[in-house]
């Protein structure tokens, strides 16, 4: 039984050479078993254990009495013991998630911050081949993919998982051979939970039809690790190589493969926006829809996230949606330097006698305009509707909306562009150019305006 673990779990570069392994210890028999086996192993590899217990604290006495047991027996043995307890029924209510959701989420916080503070460099929790199919069949029911069906991974981060190469009657075998004491748990007899549904009811109906469905769903659980994580690179690749960031060219990734696709687009929203939910189905087929949208300005609302297209691109935008906000309008005077809060821009203005030697209007960030050419005073603010310009060197007036649909500036973008203006109209705009009004030559007398990021 040891030495099949261990050719699992080396299979898998599972144990450390040296340090600490954090052991979760429920008090159960597959977690028993996981000590026992641990404890061995690490006599043989060089690494030290250190067993973890958290009391859920939805049996009352019992919890209590589970937490006593496995503290007792790392005493016999000479393992550091730590244990953690928490109220997980007032959780699930605050956070409205389910009794066996909202335990797991405390139990793995609880095991992740004692590694920390231990300095474990793996946490070895108890799951078997039993668990594994319990899990697959649970994903199945709920619609899963690949991914899901692919079961428990064996190592995930830090998280090992070294008995899930076997299954719970060779666990009980093993704690008979070894008499090892262990608890039970009185709720994994009532089906109160799916988890206990699906062993009690549904597993035992497909033995039937297989005695060997534990191992024939393990065998299944790595031939779609293997599809999956060959799946995953190609979408890994696609990400490297054609992402900029949070952002990538809508008709690449349209022409996809859906299996490759997919992939692509979860990966690039749960690293723009971490600790978000798995996509759906349909939350990938709208993303892949926009792709393909004859709009080059349409969006598209996730959970906590907004996918914007823009000409040939998609966006992924963890960022509160702004929709039509802008920046709040500025009145540079000569000597002064201002900010455009939310921009990150500084705005420089100067009196200076224009000459041949300065380059006027050149630069798409510094504007300089003969002084008396402009009525009224200077301002600096978004677009308005109506806007128009006759840029310098260029025929013909146009709209600014025309204009910045010409430059394919995105429109989420439009109403953050500074426009500079005077009583007139339109003077200059930010990163496109200034009008031919206003032009000075050399020797004018010039009012200069120069944009820096900050």
């Amino acid at each position: 039984m040891i030495a099949k673990v261990l050719e699992y779990a080396d299979e898998y570069r599972m144990l450390p050479s040296a340090g600490v392994v954090l052991v979760c210890v429920s008090g159960g028999a597959d977690s028993m078993c996981l000590l026992e086996i641990m404890r061995h192993i690490s006599y043989e590899r060089g690494f030290r254990i250190v067993a973890a217990h958290y009391n859920h604290g939805l049996r009352g006495e019992e919890s209590d009495r589970d937490e006593t047991f496995v503290m007792n027996i790392c005493e016999e043995h000479g393992i550091p013991f730590y244990s953690d307890r928490g109220d997980v029924r007032s959780n699930a209510k605050r956070r409205s998630t389910g009794i066996e959701e909202t335990a797991r989420d405390m139990r793995y916080s609880f095991f992740y911050q004692t590694a920390s503070k231990v300095s474990a460099l793996r946490i070895a929790t108890a799951h078997t081949i039993n668990d594994n199919t319990e899990t697959m069949l649970l994903n199945f029911v709920r619609g899963a993919g690949a991914i899901g069906m692919a079961g428990i991974p064996p190592v995930r981060d830090d998280v090992i998982r070294p008995l899930l190469c076997i299954s719970r009657e060779e666990v009980m075998s093993f704690i008979e051979e070894r008499n090892l004491p262990f608890v039970e748990d009185s709720t994994n007899k009532l089906d109160i939970y799916s988890r206990n549904k699906m062993r009690h009811n549904v597993i035992p109906l497909l033995e039937e039809f297989n005695p060997r469905f534990h191992e024939i769903a393990f065998s299944s659980a790595r031939l779609f690790r293997a599809d999956e994580d060959f799946i995953a690179d190609i979408a890994n690749l696609f990400i490297q190589d054609c992402c900029a960031g949070h952002t990538t060219d809508a008709k690449d990734l349209a022409v996809l493969p859906f299996s490759v696709s997919s992939r692509v687009i979860r990966k690039i929203y749960s690293t723009s926006s971490p600790g978000a939910p798995t996509l759906s189905h349909n939350h990938v087929n709208d993303v892949l829809r926009l792709c393909l949208s004859d709009s080059p300005s349409a969006s598209l609302s996730l959970p906590g996230m907004t996918v914007y297209r823009e000409y040939d691109r998609v966006v992924f935008d963890a960022q509160p949606k702004s929709g039509d906000a802008e920046f709040a309008p500025v009145y540079p005077m000569v000597g002064d330097s201002l900010i455009i809060l939310g921009l990150g821009l500084k705005i420089t203005c100067k009196s200076i006698t224009f000459d041949d030697n300065i380059k006027g209007n050149a630069s798409l960030t510094s504007f300089m305009f003969k002084s008396v050419d402009i009525c009224g005073r200077i301002t600096v603010r978004p677009r308005r509707s109506g806007d128009t310009v006759k840029l310098s060197g260029q025929s013909g007036t146009k709209s600014l909306k025309k204009l910045f649909i010409e430059k394919r500036i995105p429109m989420r973008k439009r109403a953050l562009i500074p426009v500079i203006c005077d009583d007139e109209g339109v003077l200059g705009i930010y990163g496109i150019g200034a009008s031919d009004r206003a032009v000075p030559k050399s020797g004018d007398l010039t009012v200069s305006i120069i944009f820096e990021e900050i």
